[in-house]
């Protein structure tokens, strides 16, 4: 392919780009303000980045681009992309999971409930391909959807749900289910007897009453706790001076309870504003990134970060990598983002996240001051939370690499396998049979190399034999075609399965005409085979190797479990929604979008049914009569 006359092509225009090899896989996906300009950086002859740069152009065949309407499209389009592809020479987040969300329903007595997906009415019309996150400009933490106020995102998970726990025990807002009018309906849950749910299925709670609550909820979960004491304090004035002690009493414990969450909240700056310091440590392939989230001038949260392929980055392009993952999914930032290290276009990125609050946001490196001393305590921090990793990591090897010894002993091999593959079948009949191949490289977990393979020759039929075959057959296959994601070969491939397995394994590598080593791992005695001895290997004497086995044969179990019954569970919530008059194809698509399980449909209100989109009111009344019949 003529590389540089595409580059001609190139509009000088800002987008995302996605770099590919000779096979057409995605090595690197990235963004520009200027297209033709990045991407030629990429291209010339002689490239002035760093080793990773050269390494991943070495491997570069040809490219794609896609053009941005401005330069937070191209943001939200890169950090899409880089999770749809998953592409080696991109800095990933170890846990790479969206943001959670608290949501207040618009109901007549309105619920708090978790949410993951914002629905498309609270997403920001800046970026149509973000698909989750958005918080509105004026207010920091809340915006409003056509089923209720999203509240979020929270990067910690941990804190979201103390935040709802809180909620619940200061305000009594319900979590229920249960469809309210403002008559009794059915009896008190424990909430109610324990004091953590004021009770509107009593009929005893009026929906002024209740409303009234709902908006300390709300001022609560904007980080207005200051102005909901002053309300409560003067509530709880007048309920002394009409003799209402009870009451009185009920809301002193109520001020108490958030006196306390505000003496937790650490005041760090005399400028009441939003703000967030992020510093990074970096050391070889590792990488964290510490993020303090000041609110209102005070620290609310200290949170840590593990970034995956990080080896020869500079701690900027880690630090820029973190900023694409954590604000398109949070979806908003604050007024200041101080970040560790002088970034390569700090005023590009200052442009790109005052688009995405919509107003004045400055991406820069204290130089003075009470900010530079938040970004060295951070800093601190980081390197500490490394130094930890480091040498619980150097312990666990030290541990693996004396197992591995042991395993060469046992096993009579040459030395220790660096590279150890193990594989394992799960099915049911044959059905959604998944074979799964996990890797352990110096005795660790290799999580990047574990492999998945869905049957062909042998759908549907129950025969465990034929499908190990398979799998074996296709991942050496795919080795000896040069494919690199099943490069390098094992030092040692290991089958869950006794004799019959182990035999199934050694004719694969006979058909293939490969010499690599093989055992098999029993369950049920956890006997150990190997070729060429028919009884099973003493391993008595090198309890360090027989554990190892035991638990990368028990890794691959899990691996293949999960993929089949999230196979199983796909296919049978298909199954259901067929069945059901009124969701065709369309419907039934977006529903498993919105939606992880049947289970989770039935557990749903109307009004949650009928947001998904192409539904309606009476299709997800319809919907939900359904699965309430379906589960007795």
């Amino acid at each position: 392919m003529d590389l540089e006359g595409k580059l001609k092509s190139v509009p000088d225009q800002p987008g995302a780009y996605l770099i590919k090899d000779a096979g057409g896989e995605v090595l690197y996906v990235g963004k520009a303000r200027s297209l033709r300009q990045r991407l030629r950086q990429h291209f010339r002859e002689d490239p002035r980045g760093g080793p990773w740069q050269q390494a991943m152009i070495s491997h570069a065949a040809d490219f794609d681009f896609i053009i941005a309407r401005s330069d937070l499209e191209a943001l939200i389009l890169e950090a899409n992309l880089i999770k749809e592809h998953e592409p080696r020479f991109n800095v990933r987040l170890a846990d790479d999971k969206s943001y959670p969300y608290i949501k207040i329903t618009d109901e007549k007595y309105p619920r708090l409930m978790l949410v993951r997906d914002l629905p498309t009415d609270a997403r920001p019309a800046a970026g149509r391909a973000i698909r989750r996150g958005f918080h509105d400009p004026k207010r920091k933490q809340v915006h409003t959807a056509r089923d209720g106020k999203i509240f979020g995102p929270y990067a910690d998970a941990k804190a979201m749900r103390r935040t709802m726990r809180l909620a619940s025990q200061l305000f009594g807002i319900r979590s229920c289910r249960k469809e309210l009018t403002g008559e009794p309906v059915g009896r008190p849950c424990l909430n109610y007897h324990i004091k953590r749910c004021v009770g509107p299925c009593t009929g005893e709670v009026s929906e002024e009453e209740y409303a009234g609550i709902v908006r300390q909820v709300e001022l609560f979960l904007q980080g207005k706790s200051s102005e909901v004491v002053r309300q409560l304090e003067e509530q709880m004035r007048q309920a002394a001076e009409g003799l209402e002690f009870e009451q009185a009493a009920v809301l002193r414990d109520k001020i108490g309870g958030l006196r306390r969450v505000l003496e937790d909240q650490v005041m760090v700056s005399v400028q009441v504003r939003d703000e967030d310091i992020i510093a990074v440590a970096a050391e070889h392939d590792r990488a964290l990134v510490v993020l303090m989230t000041i609110r209102t001038g005070k620290l609310v949260s200290q949170q840590q970060f593990a970034l995956l392929h990080t080896a020869d980055r500079s701690e900027a392009e880690i630090i820029e990598a973190f900023l694409t993952h954590h604000y398109t999914r949070a979806g908003w930032a604050p007024k200041l983002v101080a970040v560790s290290h002088d970034l390569t276009d700090a005023e590009g990125w200052s442009a790109t996240l005052s688009e995405l609050r919509g107003s004045n946001v400055e991406v820069r490196r204290p130089q003075r001051g009470s900010k530079r001393r938040l970004v060295e305590l951070a800093q601190r921090n980081a390197e500490v939370q490394l130094m930890r990793m480091t040498e619980v990591r150097g312990e666990r090897r030290q541990a693996a690499l004396a197992a591995l010894s042991d395993l060469a002993e046992m096993l009579e091999l040459a030395q220790p396998p660096q590279r150890i593959e193990c594989y394992d079948i799960s099915n049911i009949q044959g059905q959604y049979a998944t074979g799964s191949m996990v890797v352990f490289t110096g005795g660790l977990s290799d999580k990047d190399s574990y492999r998945r393979f869905r049957m062909r020759q042998t759908a549907d039929k129950p025969d465990d034999y034929a499908m190990m075959r398979e799998t074996l057959q296709r991942r050496l296959r795919r080795a000896q075609g040069g494919d690199e994601k099943f490069l390098p070969l094992p030092d040692l491939i290991l089958v869950d399965g006794g004799k019959g397995q182990l035999g199934v394994a050694v004719k694969a590598l006979e058909e293939v005409e490969m010499d690599i080593p093989v055992a098999a791992l029993a369950k049920q005695e956890e006997e150990i085979f190997i070729p060429e001895q028919p009884e099973p290997v003493s391993g008595e004497q090198y309890p360090r190797a027989q554990l190892l086995l035991q638990r990368i044969r028990d890794e691959a179990h899990r691996f293949a479990i999960a993929h089949h019954r999230a196979l199983r569970g796909k296919a049978m919530t298909k199954s259901v929604l067929d069945e059901i008059p009124g969701i065709g194809p369309r419907r039934r698509q977006a529903l498993l979008k919105a939606f992880p399980s049947v289970v989770a449909m039935s557990q749903a209100t109307v009004e949650e049914l009928a947001a998904v989109p192409g539904m309606n009111r009476p299709a997800a009344q319809n919907l939900l009569r359904y699965l309430t019949e379906l589960g007795g």
